[in-house]
């Protein structure tokens, strides 16, 4: 009798922000100038006495997400610390499910990993439905300051990953 595991992951969304200024296009923005910079998407805010600043995306119902898949990302936080937060609609679920993490200023690049897993259910009656009222997204992801100041984040890319077991026997 054979035993065989094989180990791999599945890619199931990738946005590398080189030369694509569609994406940036996509991004919505709340007292953030968003721009392409030296093949990386650059987020920068000094919101001032308002003390925050935030961009976001949505990712459409077209890639269905479980809570074994992760988000990825490679990012550089040299302003004050960066708030990631997401929150992601399971299948079946009338309600978001979310997470937010902080990430530290630091001068070299950082490869985050969020497991979806690790999302906490997030009840509300109108957010985030009303900001895509004519949608309901699969995914919402926020990047904003965590503390006032002057937020300057870049991100080399984001994916999410759908990790993978296959035992045959």
């Amino acid at each position: 009798m054979i035993f065989l595991n094989l180990l791999f992951n599945v890619v199931l969304w990738h946005e590398d922000f080189v030369n694509d200024n569609l994406s940036v296009q996509q991004l919505y923005e709340y007292t953030v100038d968003i721009r392409m910079e030296e093949g990386n998407l650059q987020l920068r805010g000094n919101p001032g006495a308002e003390g925050f600043s935030c961009a976001w995306f949505y990712l459409d119902d077209s890639i269905q997400l479980t809570e074994d898949d992760l988000i990825e990302m490679r990012i550089k936080v040299t302003g004050v610390e960066t708030r990631l937060k997401y929150l992601y609609k399971k299948k079946g679920s009338p309600i978001y499910w979310g997470q937010e993490i902080i990430v530290y200023t630091d001068t070299d690049w950082q490869k985050i990993r969020i497991p979806l897993k690790q999302a906490r259910p997030f009840y509300s009656s109108n957010f985030p439905f009303a900001l895509t009222p004519d949608k309901t997204p699969t995914l919402y992801f926020f990047i904003d300051n965590f503390t006032p100041g002057n937020f300057d984040t870049k991100i080399d890319y984001i994916s999410i990953i759908k990790p993978n077991t296959i035992k045959e026997e």
